[in-house]
């Protein structure tokens, strides 16, 4: 597995590098210290995430995730940072983000939350998972409605929302499956009714906080096995730990 980490303090990635180690010795982790270095090696190299920090000194904030999507836009991205607000997350879920694991996690908190990545989860912090805010609609269907509720959509809808759990734009959804992008914001529209979601933010903490799985294209299902997972059905953030994740290959 081809994984880069994007941050610019060489300290971090040493001590990166060395707990991505633990978890497996099949990772091969490549480098970059800012977003122009990490595009110019997502040209030679087929990565299969991205880690990347948003506190760099050449770009900050949002603008570092953004200006990485709009160059790289097909390759998860996973973000790294020391910034916790809920507002500043769901921001980064909005620009396509598939995960978000604050910096001021623990070394096993890190790895296990490295680790369930890396197996496929989306892991968001709690201070997302419970933060109710104005999003009281998306915390208050049981899991076993919203598996429901995805379980209806068609299987157009379902390899719509594979991709757009994924973190895909419209233009690259319409790109994979072939289909205009007025053709997809139709679709992504009935999903947002369907699943009682407002917004991409708000589809992603509905799949996490229920357990959905989005599986592969071609599947056309969606499982509540999931790769999407909620840390409602895991241990508390506080007690999770390296055991508490699967092994991936």
């Amino acid at each position: 597995m081809n994984l880069l980490l994007v941050d610019d303090h060489a300290l971090f990635r040493e001590g990166l590098r060395a707990l991505l180690a633990g978890i497996s010795p099949g990772v091969n982790l490549r480098e970059a210290a800012c977003v122009k270095g990490a595009i110019a090696e997502c040209t030679t190299t087929r990565f299969q995430m991205v880690l990347l920090d948003l506190g760099l000194a050449t770009t900050d904030g949002l603008g570092t995730l953004e200006a990485f999507r709009v160059a790289i836009p097909e390759v998860p991205v996973i973000v790294l940072s020391g910034e916790e607000n809920p507002r500043y997350i769901k921001g980064a879920i909005d620009l396509g983000a598939v995960g978000f694991i604050p910096k001021a996690h623990t070394s096993k908190l890190m790895i296990a939350a490295l680790r369930f990545v890396l197996a496929g989860g989306i892991y968001l912090p709690p201070t997302l998972l419970h933060d109710e805010g104005d999003m009281g609609k998306p915390s208050a269907a049981p899991a076993g409605a919203v598996a429901a509720a995805f379980a209806r959509l068609s299987p157009r809808q379902q390899e719509v929302a594979t991709l757009l759990l994924q973190g895909q734009s419209n233009k690259v959804i319409a790109r994979r499956l072939a289909l205009s992008e007025g053709t997809v914001k139709a679709h992504v529209s009935a999903i947002f009714q369907v699943v009682g979601a407002r917004s991409r933010v708000e589809a992603v903490i509905i799949a996490a906080k229920s357990g959905i799985q989005a599986e592969h294209i071609g599947g056309g299902s969606i499982s509540t096995s999931s790769r999407v997972h909620t840390l409602e059905r895991m241990p508390r953030t506080s007690q999770l730990c390296e055991s508490d994740i699967p092994e991936f290959a």
